[in-house]
């Protein structure tokens, strides 16, 4: 009897397949903002000022970090921006991209996993967690 063994086979593929993918409803004004599960990080995406788009993620804790990447995939840092961050303080309070979850719009794509958020834009991107940035070229 194979059936056994290639019923588990397939339950351990389909564990181990790709990111769940979500989308999120845009706000009145255009944007779609998310937090992570753990409240210490939200995305926005929002419109930039050449008619294209702009993903801003938002580090809470242990420093408050604002990270900006835009379609083309340039990438900037802010440190201590003197901005109240628009993350809910330890509690997520919005949408939420889970543990696992994808998001894509506009070109961008951002992974959720318990060690950060990974976003990337025309092959560029970035991982922001409480341990710091990695970028990713």
């Amino acid at each position: 009897m194979r059936l056994p063994l290639i019923s588990s086979l397939l339950g351990l593929a389909l564990l181990a397949g790709p990111a769940l993918a979500v989308d999120f409803t845009p706000q009145e004004n255009g944007s779609i903002d998310f937090d992570m599960p753990s409240g210490n990080m939200c995305c926005s995406l929002t419109s930039d000022d050449e008619g294209g788009s702009l993903l801003q993620c938002t580090r809470v804790e242990p420093k408050y970090w604002i990270v900006q990447m835009s379609q083309s995939g340039k990438i900037d840092l802010y440190k201590n921006p003197g901005e109240v961050p628009g993350c809910g303080y330890g509690k997520a309070s919005g949408n939420v991209l889970e543990y696992g979850e994808t998001w894509k719009r506009d070109g961008y794509s951002c992974t959720s996993a318990t060690n950060g958020i990974r976003c990337f834009a025309n092959g560029n991107g970035f991982r922001l967690s409480r341990a710091g940035i990695k970028y990713y070229d």
